[in-house]
């Protein structure tokens, strides 16, 4: 309880020592005449650092998408994108062990 009512008095105090002399209200002005310019430069900055996009090594169709997910090209289905990191990489027991490779032949009938 006593956390709590610290916690109050110290924004309060703070709130004051804000507003009283003005640095509230100048601040409201500045922002009011920067953020309408200055959100969609920051909001495009930060979408772009999440976006990955590229072409299908093999098919070269154009994919996009989020660096967090695991990216499948339309044309093949293959994974043209995985993040580092994905739960395929976590499920190893050593971290020095290779992928495991099966190799497969198809036969015609």
């Amino acid at each position: 309880m006593a956390s709590t009512y610290n916690l109050l008095i110290s924004r309060t105090i703070f709130f004051l020592w804000f507003a009283l002399p003005g640095w509230l209200f100048r601040f409201m002005i500045f922002a009011t005449w920067v953020l309408p310019f200055a959100a969609p430069l920051v909001i495009g900055a930060v979408a772009n650092n999440l976006v990955i996009q590229g072409s299908c090594p093999v098919c070269r169709w154009q994919f996009k998408g989020y660096k967090n997910q695991v990216i499948h090209c339309v044309g093949f289905g293959n994974i043209v994108w995985q993040p580092k990191g994905d739960f395929s990489s976590r499920c190893t027991t050593s971290s020095t062990s290779g992928p495991d490779f099966i190799d497969v032949e198809f036969e015609e009938k």
